[in-house]
């Protein structure tokens, strides 16, 4: 990939909601680029679109939140209508979300340790994660000094 092409392009992206809602669409005609290096926010008020168009660019979205047009290129790959296999495949590789409210992303029940081998275990060829090299230190810098407590 070159260096001057873009990380993620969102081009004239439109996100129905269902029948019966207040308005027709989520989101309509978004368009955004963010380039290598280049951190990009999302500024609106609540119910403006912010989340349905992360959700939309991780293939997140609900089937009653349908992607009626435009596209999202992640490194120059069309993913607006790629199958859920190789979205499985991007996430937690070449792309990732961190979700606003942690009480509701993270499993009280588990360890953060085995929430991180989950994710890494499902998305990666890793099958044990936190037992590789290199594993513990990235959990105690994030400030998790006891990940698999």
């Amino acid at each position: 990939m070159n260096a001057d092409n873009p990380i993620l392009q969102v081009e004239d992206l439109s996100i129905a909601l269902p029948a019966g809602s207040d308005r027709a669409s989520a989101v309509r005609k978004v368009s955004f680029t963010v380039g290598r290096g280049e951190i990009v926010c999302l500024v609106g008020e609540s119910g403006s679109g912010k989340s349905v168009i992360a959700q939309g660019v991780m293939g997140l979205l609900p089937k009653q939140l349908p992607i009626t047009a435009g596209r999202i290129l992640l490194q120059g790959e069309d993913i607006t209508q790629a199958p859920l296999s190789r979205l499985r495949e991007l996430r937690a590789t070449r792309m990732s979300m961190i979700f606003q409210e942690p009480m509701t992303a993270l499993n009280p029940v588990m360890t953060c340790g085995d929430q991180i081998d989950e994710v890494l275990a499902e998305h990666t060829p890793c099958r044990r994660p936190s037992a590789a090299p290199g594993c513990a230190p990235s959990s105690t810098r994030c400030c998790c000094p006891t990940p698999n407590a």
